[in-house]
């Protein structure tokens, strides 16, 4: 009985920590009207990482946000004094239109946006910017 209580009691522990992703909506801005997002991020806090599954739907390829954009790249900083970094690129399949991003992100609170870039090499995000969330406990 013991043995049996000490594992619920771990158990709910293990459960507490996590709480489960955060998830978010988001619309793009004005540069992508129409594309919608779900953000879902696991904050894990001993490991001092969140890990970020990003789906969007209904959005317009690269190069009709702007002219000669090939790719949509994601960049992650921890508050607004620190440089953003890049942190990936998104999946995007333009003929269903929708797009996929899976990392993770060395911060358990974050700014989180997506550009367009016609360099994924990039060191530093555009102003062409489709999607923006700060992702961490409220």
């Amino acid at each position: 009985m013991r043995k049996y209580l000490a594992a619920l009691f771990i158990a709910g522990a293990l459960a507490t920590g996590c709480g489960g992703p955060l998830t978010y909506k988001l619309a793009a801005s004005p540069k992508a009207v129409g594309a919608d997002g779900k953000l879902e991020a696991t904050i894990y806090k001993d490991e001092h990482e969140t890990k970020i599954v990003f789906n969007v739907s209904n959005l317009a390829p690269a190069s009709r946000i702007t002219p000669d954009a090939k790719f949509f790249v994601v960049w992650g900083r921890k508050d607004s004094k620190a440089n953003w970094q890049r942190v990936g690129n998104f999946v995007y399949a333009e003929d269903k239109r929708n797009g996929l991003f899976k990392a993770s992100f060395p911060e358990v609170e974050f700014d989180l946006q997506v550009s367009v870039e016609k360099d994924d090499s990039v060191q530093s995000p555009s102003s062409d910017i489709v999607f923006s969330q700060h992702v961490g406990p409220a």
